[in-house]
């Protein structure tokens, strides 16, 4: 008798495993804005930068010097360090996070460029696997004149490990890019999560296109040389802490 309870409980446990793996498998992740409280650092790696803590992730900010770095809270590992470049004065990072409605699916950071109050596009984030990734640069706002955050008009939704980015459909969508106003159903983005290194791309049926590599662009592993069309080996970001 208890060997076939012991087997019945093992056919159970299998059966509840399978149904889950395949309840999860194509179901269709929503996101949502979560507003996270930062802990400000010192006496550590990371002073003078924000920590905040969403998943299996630690995200450090420094939003005056414009860097990012996120640790593998499982690993201790430090899986990206990010900076906008040369640190202007006026400009400041102001996160917003993503998160999604299921556990272990990936977390969205958009880093917006704040400028004189203004917003000035956002630097996304993938947070992925226990790994992060830089996924390009959406150069929009809100609302011409006042340049607000287009998350609050942005939706995120995931299927099948890509996903998608949306706006309101009746939003005002100005672009840094060309200067053009755009109605929210008229852009959209798309990241394969399984090639996230590839960057945030518009959609095939997004009006919204680029003129110039300044808008929405990845974080390219390799460039070329422009004379000998030859690859060159990406060089790695160095920042000092």
């Amino acid at each position: 008798m208890k060997r076939i309870f012991i087997i019945s409980l093992l056919i159970f446990s299998i059966v509840t495993l399978t149904n889950a793996q395949q309840s999860t498998a194509g179901v269709s992740v929503k996101y949502a804005l979560e507003p996270l409280q930062g802990k400000k650092m010192s006496n550590s790696k990371y002073d003078d930068y924000m920590m905040y803590a969403s998943g299996r992730y630690q995200i450090y900010i420094n939003s005056e010097a414009q860097k990012v770095a996120v640790v593998n809270i499982t690993t201790k590992a430090e899986v990206l360090s990010w900076g906008a470049g040369e640190s202007n004065e006026y400009t400041k990072f102001d996160p917003h996070f993503f998160v999604p409605d299921y556990k272990n699916f990936p977390v969205v950071l958009m880093l917006e460029e704040v400028i004189d109050g203004s917003s000035n596009g956002q630097h996304v984030i993938l947070m992925d696997k226990g790994q992060a990734y830089y996924c390009g640069f959406i150069n929009l706002a809100a609302d011409k004149g006042e340049g607000t955050s287009i998350t609050k008009y942005l939706q995120i939704n995931m299927k099948a490990g890509v996903m998608s980015f949306t706006f309101s459909s009746d939003a005002n969508i100005f672009s840094w890019e060309n200067y053009e106003i755009y109605k929210g159903k008229d852009i959209s983005f798309e990241l394969d999560t399984q090639k996230a290194k590839e960057g945030l791309k518009p959609t095939a049926s997004s009006a919204y296109k680029l003129t110039s590599n300044t808008g929405n662009y990845p974080a390219p592993e390799e460039k070329l040389d422009n004379k000998t069309g030859d690859k060159q080996a990406p060089k790695a970001d160095t920042y000092s802490w």
